[in-house]
């Protein structure tokens, strides 16, 4: 006897319940997401809406024209080379970034373009994923196709089992990330290589599972999310791709971990505040210039003080003696004061100089005269 068993799996839609804030779906419709979250999705801020629109006709085509898929690069920094077609690249100054590129190299924080050239980090030995994409003025990853690419690099040596096989399927965290300023915040990822799904009932071979917080819920399309409900400070977010049996799918390089900071308080991008002006509008799509930067103060010179003065002792007052011979005139028997002023000589000297040469013609002085001979005679 063969017994012939038949499981009956219920479709994801049968178990599911929307994430709290969205739009109840159409009956026929695949529910967005399943699960439970603290978070609450909301409407896009006014001016996201506005570049949305403005921007739903591009069709950006990204190219990588150097390094070449599959390339052994040499050591230290190479040349990252890309090409974009139908998609400005803006840095709208003060207003922030408008259109730009994504680089994303292995788990490297991703790298903000507004040029189609730039010097990367030297890599390590071993095998490494460069994607780059498309973004818009907040972040988001266009999802068009040809909006992103993705090539193998090497150096040294090609390791092909530290990267996911070619053609599977890859899942890249796209935002938040970093530091917020303000919610709500884009919730949004880049699914690679995944299948195209929903075309019919029962035909999902794939899921993301999103864990914010600690809380879950399941998404089956790639459509980003914009979300309120963030708490102060660290927020933990994860994102597992599964497969259509809730199994890991591609695993360990499909489980992601990130963390976004809200700080109350920081300056917010001009895209989360309110409605653009028509000029703000046309500076972020590179329609307009940016505005000026403003011109730094010029700095005041300020004079150096006066360095003091340095204090002079007083001068003391002169010698009566020496005052009374510099005032003192010639001396009326010798004559000698005039002399030893103009000459600049010492009194002493001349003194000495006068008893060790007795025969000079100068005449004695008065001292001389009235000193007494030595052998105690007195002359008459």
């Amino acid at each position: 006897m063969v017994l012939l068993l038949v499981l009956s799996v219920a479709p994801p839609a049968a178990l599911a319940f929307n994430l709290p804030g969205r739009r109840t779906p159409a009956a026929d419709a695949t529910p967005l997401a399943v699960g439970r979250s603290s978070q609450q999705e909301v409407a896009p801020p006014l001016a996201v809406q506005q570049l949305q629109e403005a921007l739903d006709g591009r069709r950006p085509q990204v190219e990588i024209l150097s390094p070449a898929d599959g390339a052994l690069l040499p050591a230290g920094p190479w040349t990252l080379q890309l090409k974009v077609e139908d998609w400005p690249l803006v840095d709208a100054g003060p207003l922030g970034l408008g259109p730009h590129l994504v680089v994303q190299l292995d788990g490297d924080p991703p790298l903000t373009l507004t040029d189609t050239s730039t010097t990367m980090r030297p890599l390590e030995p071993g095998s490494h994923r460069l994607t780059v994409y498309a973004a818009r003025p907040w972040g988001e990853a266009v999802k068009g196709p040809g909006a992103q690419r993705q090539i193998r690099l090497h150096r040294v040596a090609a390791n092909p089992l530290s990267q996911p096989a070619p053609g599977s399927p890859q899942l890249i965290a796209v935002s938040p990330r970093g530091t917020a300023a303000g919610t709500p915040l884009l919730l949004d990822w880049l699914l690679l290589e995944a299948p195209l799904q929903n075309l019919r009932s029962g035909d999902a071979s794939w899921r993301l599972r999103v864990s914010l917080n600690g809380d879950s819920f399941l998404v089956d399309q790639q459509t980003p999310l914009w979300l309120e409900g963030w708490r102060s400070g660290s927020n933990a977010i994860q994102l597992d791709l599964l497969d259509g049996l809730g199994e890991p799918l591609n695993p360990p390089f499909n489980s992601l971990v990130s963390e976004v900071i809200l700080e109350a308080g920081a300056e917010a991008p001009r895209w989360q505040g309110g409605r653009l002006q028509p000029a703000e509008l046309a500076i972020l799509l590179g329609e307009a210039p940016p505005p000026a930067a403003p011109e730094p103060e010029p700095e005041t010179e300020t004079m150096p003080e006066p360095a003091p003065e340095p204090e002079t002792a007083p001068e003391s007052a002169p010698d009566v003696e020496t005052e009374a011979q510099m005032g003192a005139g010639p001396d009326p028997t010798t004559g000698l004061g005039n002399e030893v002023q103009e000459e600049g000589e010492n009194p002493a000297e001349i003194g000495t100089a006068t008893a060790d040469h007795p025969n000079l013609s100068v005449p004695p002085t008065i001292a001389e005269l009235a000193e007494p001979p030595l052998d105690g005679s007195v002359e008459p």
